[in-house]
């Protein structure tokens, strides 16, 4: 052995610089093995190391040997065996000089091999023991006190390059953990696909645990129920290349009925160790996949290598990675769960949506010949309610049977395909034509024999519309009474199917038919969901059925209305034309008797008359004249039909021209003007010798009130929004207003309160502002004045349109209801 102190600090040196370098841990030793062998002439300097649950010693670094050749020795020092055990149980060194003669106890001949001194120095620090080192010599050796001393620094420096790697290769191990996990959480956050997530966590939890294989289980619907296999990773070794189904389902079940990990490296850990390692199994790891207290699967891993047991460590560590799976086991139930309510959701939403369609199909038309092809044609689209075939059914008018309305569906299977192509739209197709020529093709002609007796009591269909109740069967109707089994049914009841239904059309607490649905040509079965599918359609049905019988009923009404308003409209024309030549008649009187006395007059001249009395009867004449040729301008304006001719209009210019006509006569009548034109108008579309029309009549009419001594007012300005886009010109007087109970007839023709005029200028006014689409309003104050207050849109509207679309619903062409425009 080395004896001088120098060398034996050069050599300590020396050891600690290898045990520093950065070469892996085992080829340091190796260098430390081989460099103390030949400093210190032993044939051999072994290391070996206590293995993972800190009992036995297995060879780890040699002289002798490479260290593959080291590794691959398999035996095991438990201990108090050999001179390793006694020295690893004692933490002291331990020398045998003669081996040979004087073996220990429980001898390792794989430790002793042909060797005759053992000296065994325990590598450790003031914690922890890590092996032991053998100084093993052929020849006999002897160890003074300054060698034991040396070589337990030495062990103690090896102890020191063990510690620092196995810091270093579990600082490594958890990075890498931290590693594998983050891969695994972002995984399993990235998708909802169980079997492959599964897959992917099986493969990386196997290389991470370094185990030979890996079997996953889940529950039988996530969560109860038998455990199937799932997934199974590894197994690739040489005589395991499956699990063990037997043995592992019997721990999978244990596992799961307990809700907690299951370790086995020994007998002790369950009776199964035996089954296990009879196949070859050293080490085994089951966990449960727990989520809110309910266990949703396994996860097991086999390794069948002596160097690989598993240990808490891999507990904790698939602990983490189980609970990340029952997230994602349990989201992805959530999911399927939550796409399951969607697809019963949208299915129900189709079906609302079937029916608001339906209802907007059989609210667009008011004909019964069309509306009943709509009602049958959205109860076998397969689109739609997706029946095989419909029949309408109704009450006769004794009540007594069930007549067949109108029946549509395939004859044959064929047919049945060809509907499934139809367009989806068709249904919504109002137009006349390929449409409704489509739908009406479908149609049965031979319906004459389906009749039902409602007296049947045994036929479903009757027995509906007296129940008003759905009913519906998968076995046919039940045989009447008194007739036997063998006996076949006849008319509709013996050639319908035995899957149908029937839903009775109810209006006013009433029966009044039946809608009869199978799906001979689908094969599926109508549900409760159908029923009432079918329902809510017979209900909207039998309203808009209500509708265009009402509709009917309503326009053979409006026939009898229209013939007897023309024959009264003819009356009352008679009758105006009467009142009007009566009316003209005195009109004209008056003007023609003093054109008619003063004419003879000038004819016949009295003496001391002189040209200055032909001059003032010549003056007479032409004012009566100008009065005859107003009243026929007035009385021609208003029996003419004269279009406008639209064109833009300032309404303030209008005005303006107007009252400078009125200016001298407004003067003379010592009436005061108040204008008020708003500078903002816009223009209007509107014909301009109209427009003054209105404005010269509205004036004419305030300073006849007036009389003298009164004021005039005309304003402008734009119109209330709640009024329509447009403008409002209002023209008042104090003229002491019109009497109460006459104040109704001022729009009609020839009525008038004043001595003289034709009673024509207000109406002309209305009929003018009714052309342009515009209103007019009086507020009358009786004894004060009144005021006109007219709206003139910018863009005239359309006259008439009440009128048109009452003619329209005459001859049947639309279905709505217009309002005419305000009639002043």
């Amino acid at each position: 052995m080395v004896e001088s102190p120098n060398t034996r600090f050069s050599l300590l040196a020396r050891i600690v610089e290898i045990s520093n370098s950065n070469i892996q841990v085992e080829n340091r030793l190796k260098h430390i093995c081989d460099f103390l062998s030949r400093e210190t002439r032993a044939d051999c300097v072994c290391i070996y190391r206590i293995d993972a649950r800190g009992e036995n010693l297995a060879p780890w670094v040699s002289s002798c040997v490479e260290i593959e050749e080291c590794s691959a020795m398999d035996f095991v020092i438990r201990p108090g065996e050999g001179v390793s055990g006694k020295a690893a149980r004692k933490r002291a060194p331990v020398f045998f000089p003669d081996v040979k003669t004087n073996s220990p106890a429980l001898a390792v001949p794989q430790e002793l091999r042909d060797f005759t001194s053992i000296l065994s120095v325990p590598v450790k620090d003031d914690v922890y023991l890590y092996g032991v080192m053998n100084f093993s010599t052929l020849a006999p050796a002897s160890y003074t006190e300054e060698d034991l001393t040396f070589l337990g620094s030495v062990a103690t420096e090896v102890a020191g390059t063990i510690r620092n790697s196995l810091l270093y290769n579990d600082a490594r191990k958890r990075v890498s953990e931290l590693i594998t996990l983050n891969e695994i959480g972002r995984a399993i956050s990235s998708t909802f696909e169980v079997k492959e997530t599964l897959g992917y966590v099986a493969k990386t939890t196997l290389r991470l645990l370094s185990a030979e294989g890996c079997t996953v289980r889940l529950a039988d619907g996530g969560r109860h129920g038998a455990l199937k296999v799932a997934v199974d990773a590894g197994y690739s070794r040489p005589g395991l290349r499956r699990e063990l189904r037997s043995v592992g389902k019997e721990l999978a079940r244990r596992i799961h009925g307990e809700k907690r990990p299951l370790l086995i490296n020994s007998p002790e850990d369950s009776p199964l160790h035996s089954a296990l390692a009879g196949h070859g199994i050293v080490s085994f790891l089951g966990l449960p996949i727990v989520s809110q207290g309910q266990s949703l699967g396994t996860i097991s891993y086999y390794s069948a290598s002596p160097r690989l047991r598993f240990d808490k460590e891999g507990v904790h560590l698939i602990q983490t990675v189980c609970s990340q799976l029952a997230n994602m086991i349990e989201n992805a139930t959530i999911l399927r769960e939550a796409q399951r309510l969607a697809q019963e959701n949208q299915d129900k939403m189709q079906r609302i949506s079937t029916l608001h369609d339906v209802a907007r199909a059989l609210m667009s038309t008011v004909k019964m010949e069309r509306l009943l092809p709509i009602m049958l044609y959205a109860l076998i689209s397969p689109r739609r309610l997706n029946f095989s075939r419909a029949i309408l059914f109704l009450t006769s008018e004794d009540g007594e049977e069930l007549c067949p309305r109108m029946a549509m569906g395939p004859r044959d299977r064929q047919e049945a395909r060809r509907i499934g192509l139809l367009p989806r739209g068709l249904l919504l197709d109002s137009a006349l034509g390929a449409a409704e020529e489509e739908i009406r093709n479908l149609l049965w002609s031979d319906i004459g024999n389906l009749t039902i007796p409602l007296s049947d009591a045994s036929c479903l269909v009757a027995r509906a519309v007296k129940e008003k109740r759905p009913l519906r069967t998968e076995s046919g109707c039940p045989t009447r009474e008194g007739a036997g089994d063998a006996a076949p049914r006849g008319g509709f009841c013996g050639s319908h199917p035995a899957s149908f239904a029937a839903v009775p059309l109810v209006a006013k607490g009433e029966a009044r038919g039946a809608i009869y649905v199978d799906n001979l040509f689908l094969g599926r079965t109508i549900s409760d969901e159908d029923i009432l599918v079918l329902t809510m359609f017979a209900s909207n049905a039998c309203l808009a059925m209500e509708n265009a019988s009402l509709y009917e009923s309503l326009e053979s009404a409006l026939d009898t209305v229209r013939t007897t308003q023309d024959r009264l409209v003819q009356s009352e024309k008679l009758m105006a034309l009467g009142e009007m030549a009566a009316r003209i008649a005195h009109e004209i009187k008056n003007p023609l008797t003093a054109i008619g006395g003063f004419a003879r007059r000038i004819a016949s001249p009295r003496a001391g008359g002189g040209a200055h009395s032909l001059e003032r009867y010549a003056q007479i004449i032409l004012k009566e004249v100008q009065r005859l040729e107003r009243i026929i301008d007035e009385t021609l304006y208003f029996s003419r039909e004269m279009a406008p001719a639209f064109r833009n209009v300032n309404l303030n210019t209008e005005i303006h021209e107007v009252l400078s006509i009125f200016r001298e006569e407004l003067e003379d009548a010592r009436i005061s003007t108040v204008v008020d034109l708003s500078p903002d108008l816009p223009s209007i579309s509107a014909d301009p010798d109209q427009i003054r029309q209105v404005v010269w009549n509205l004036v004419s009419n305030a300073i006849q009130a007036v009389g003298g001594s009164g004021i005039l007012t005309a304003t402008t300005h734009l119109a209330d929004p709640a009024e329509g886009i447009g403008v409002v010109l209002e023209v008042s007087d104090t003229g002491g207003g019109i009497p109460h109970d006459v104040v109704h007839n001022i729009f009609n023709p020839f009525f008038t309160t004043k001595a003289k005029g034709t009673g024509l200028g207000l109406p002309i006014v209305h009929t003018i502002v009714e052309k342009h689409g515009g209103t007019i309003h009086l507020d009358n104050r009786e004894g004060t004045g009144v005021a006109f207050s007219i709206f003139l849109p910018l863009v005239p509207k359309e006259a008439g349109t009440g009128d048109r679309i009452l003619e329209q619903m005459r001859k049947g062409r639309v279905n709505g209801n217009g309002n005419k425009a305000h009639p002043g």
